[in-house]
């Protein structure tokens, strides 16, 4: 389990010294894990802590708060995932208006070097800090060095021509392409919520699913998917996924409901609110209304089929 620390007052005396891994790290992609391993190993060479420093809420939640793009990895979960990466310790300050008046020699001195004992600090290359956003990569060396404290620019790292961004995910997601979101990930999408109780259609159709309250986050457009799902933290069994409105029955709100493929768990999944995950890899079809039950019930054995081969295929969620 990583620590987590949500105050300064929380760090003081927990290292002696640190390299930081500075970003809002929405999604935790293959980019942020080129910081991530190039922090670590730079701790692992000067004795220090791995700190992953981090801002709740994320500056564009707080400064446009109904505008702001929807999260990729929310929280506890992206530190569950920075633990993963190498991290020893996430840093999650509030970010708030007394916050964003910071200067970046304020920034630099108070926050990193004497709140975390930064020896040394690992960003991005467009890594932007202070109020108005007034300190660079540039002005972060040149304000850390009379400190004694250095700074690296990790690789950008590229997918199809273009940086790897968690904008360029959230789009992938809102057009279906799970694969390209899978590649810029280094996973797949993964949906975090809780089992709650629904309609039962799919047990009468004889598909027994479970329901999930997905927790509020970027969430793959409507449609039926190859997806892996299982309790926070356990196995994940083989699944298939319909995220959508249920138009067959007349449509309502948004539901995501899964059939699990796997032959040895038990058809009833007393699963009932029970924190689960949902791993999306492939989007099998969109939604579509069918004239009659047993018409969307061919569909879901087709539909079916296409999963079973798809994870035999690429061995995915074995």
């Amino acid at each position: 389990m990583i620590d987590v620390f949500e105050t300064l007052d929380e760090v003081r005396g927990a290292w002696e010294a640190s390299v930081v891994a500075i970003g809002n790290f929405d999604g935790m992609h293959i980019g942020h894990q080129a910081i991530f391993e190039e922090a670590v190993e730079e701790a692992k060479r000067r004795g220090a802590k791995a700190v992953a420093l981090t801002f709740e809420p994320h500056p564009e939640e707080f400064f446009r708060p109904q505008s702001s793009p929807a999260r990729l990895s929310p929280p506890p979960h992206k530190f569950e995932l920075m633990g993963r990466y190498g991290i020893d310790a996430v840093v999650a300050l509030p970010f708030d208006a007394d916050f964003s008046q910071h200067s970046p020699q304020d920034f630099v001195e108070k926050i990193l070097f004497h709140g975390l004992n930064a020896r040394h600090v690992v960003v991005g290359r467009d890594f932007r800090f202070g109020h108005r956003r007034a300190g660079d990569v540039q002005s972060l060396e040149e304000i850390g060095r009379p400190l004694g404290m250095t700074r690296n620019v990790a690789r950008w790292v590229e997918w199809d021509g273009e940086k790897v961004s968690s904008t360029r995910i959230r789009q992938a997601l809102e057009a279906g392409e799970m694969e390209a979101a899978q590649t810029m990930l280094g996973r797949a999408h993964r949906l975090y919520g809780e089992v709650v109780h629904g309609e039962e259609r799919g047990r009468k159709l004889g598909f027994p699913t479970a329901n999930m309250k997905v927790i509020e986050m970027a969430i793959p457009p409507v449609g039926v998917y190859a997806t892996t799902f299982g309790r926070a933290g356990e196995k994940h069994w083989r699944a298939i996924t319909n995220i959508g409105h249920r138009p067959t029955f007349g449509g309502g709100e948004l539901t995501v409901e899964t059939f699990v493929l796997e032959e040895e768990v038990d058809e009833e999944l007393d699963l009932y609110g029970d924190e689960v995950e949902l791993d999306v890899y492939r989007r099998v079809r969109g939604e579509k209304k069918f004239e009659s039950p047993r018409e969307l019930v061919a569909q879901i054995e087709k539909d079916v089929a296409w999963v079973r081969e798809f994870f035999e295929r690429e061995g995915y969620g074995s």
